[in-house]
């Protein structure tokens, strides 16, 4: 009786196997994985200047229009969204990062630190700055320029209104202090 109860089990599991090949029933089956394109460095540039150019174009734009505080507003509430659709559109991960940061989120970890040191090093050298990969990991430096001095300059620079919406929006902020050509960050990027 046993054995006729195992024999019956046994075919009854082959035949839904079969039949869940046959039918294509891909609610039984694994989904199929498509393996991502292996991204190079030249890849992860572009990227990088994509999101870049997208982020201070907006930047540029909300400045013109009323000014750095209006930009602070943008970043606040835009900056990772902007990215987040990049990031979707090229199946990676991309975060800006700083060892003055002026979000908390943006706090550069132990390795991203070290790479920090090193762009200053090199700036000290009056070396040109170029972006790096290690690890599998793409780091390009973020300096400043007068634009960025509006918000993340010294604060006799800056605007009052705008660093007073600082100071609310980001009450933690280590983020002024700057100088034109100064290592603000990076931008890291990784896949997904």
């Amino acid at each position: 009786m046993k054995t006729r109860i195992y024999l019956t089990l046994a075919v009854s599991g082959i035949f839904l196997i079969q039949c869940s090949k046959e039918t294509g029933n891909k609610g039984v089956l694994p989904k199929e994985i498509i393996p991502q394109k292996q991204l190079t460095k030249a890849d992860f540039k572009k990227i990088a200047e994509e999101t870049k150019k997208n982020l201070v174009t907006n930047l540029t734009q909300k400045i013109s229009e009323k000014g750095a505080e209006n930009a602070l507003e943008f970043c606040n509430v835009n900056a990772i969204p902007l990215t987040k659709q990049l990031e979707d559109q090229h199946n990676v991960m991309i975060k800006r990062v700083s060892d003055k940061n002026r979000n908390p989120d943006n706090a550069a970890n132990a390795a991203e630190l070290k790479i920090i040191e090193q762009f200053k090093a090199q700036l000290a050298k009056k070396e040109e700055l170029k972006a790096t990969m290690e690890n599998g990991v793409f780091y390009a430096p973020i300096t400043t320029n007068n634009m960025c001095l509006q918000c993340h300059g010294s604060e006799k620079d800056i605007k009052p209104e705008t660093l007073a919406k600082i100071k609310s929006l980001y009450p933690n902020d280590k983020a002024i202090g700057y100088q034109e050509n100064e290592m603000r960050g990076l931008m890291v990027i990784k896949p997904n």
